[in-house]
This record gives C-alpha cells, structure tokens and sequence, in this order.
C-alpha cells in the first residue's frame, strides 16, 4: 500500500460562472505565500469525479470553494464532511453532475477518505455566466487565504 501524502489544499469552482470561481482565485493568492513544507497546492478545476483520484492519496485536505450557507456574500464558514449535504439529485447518465459534498461521500462509501477534512466555503453573490467576482467576493480573498492557512495550522497538528 502506497504511503498517503501529507496535506492538499484543493480549490474547486468555474472561472466562467463568476463568484464560483472564488476557490481558484484564493488558490492563486496562496501560492504567492509561505506555507509549511508538506501541503500540497491543488487546482481541481471543476470537481467531478477525478477529485476521487486525487483526494484517496492524502491523509488531510481541505477544499476551497463557493457554497451557499444562506450567508451575506464574501462571508467564510468552515465546514466538516459531516455538516453538508448534496442538494443535487445525481443524474445517473452522466457524473460529471457531482458536486463536492457527493465527492466527499463516495470517497468515504469507498474506504479512500482522507482521515481529516474540512472545506473552506465563500458565501457568492451570483452563479452565472460571467468571467469577473462580485467585489464582495474579492474583498472576501484576503480573509480566506487567513483561513486556510489557519486550517493547515490546525490539522497538520492533529
């Protein structure tokens, strides 16, 4: 059995569908900082069922991703698997349709969970065609990256 690597930081969300696209956009700003040896940065791009693949490889991760809580948006929450669930009914003809929470799920159904994970969500404004954040979503990048790092902080210890 192959060692698991330590922690990935895992960004999921679409550049073309506006404040979807703040996990990427908070990814980016991470890279410019300086993190703990052993944290893995990772684009997922838009999820699906390849972050199966890669998450299985990992003892810890914590995604970044929009994700609709009923905040103000640019508001941050941290979640564990077991405080979301998929509002996504899965089309059984494509799985391209699978969002994080249902990720996050199979990959425990299956026995490839990382032992810790926790997903770092922003509030959006809109989910629509557009290439640009709401300026509240922008304003909203700083606090995030604080938050990540935090989070890396606090698993990499546990």
């Amino acid at each position: 059995m192959m060692k698991k690597k330590n922690l990935a930081v895992i960004a999921v969300g679409n550049e073309l569908m506006g404040d979807d696209g703040i996990g990427p956009a908070i990814l980016n700003a991470l890279s410019g900082e300086s993190l703990p040896e052993g944290v893995d940065l990772i684009d997922g791009g838009t999820g699906g069922m390849s972050l199966l693949h890669v998450i299985k490889d990992y003892n810890r991760v914590i995604f970044i991703d929009s994700g609709d809580f009923g905040g103000v948006p640019g508001k941050i929450r941290v979640f564990t698997p077991k405080d979301v669930h998929s509002i996504k009914k899965m089309c059984r003809y494509s799985l391209h349709e699978v969002d994080l929470a249902e990720i996050i799920h199979i990959s425990q159904k299956i026995g490839e969970a990382p032992g810790i994970m926790v997903i770092v969500a922003v509030q959006p404004r809109r989910i629509e065609i557009n290439t640009s954040l709401s300026p509240e979503i922008i304003d909203a990048v700083p606090q995030a990256v604080k938050e990540v790092i935090s989070q890396i902080k606090r698993i990499r210890v546990e």
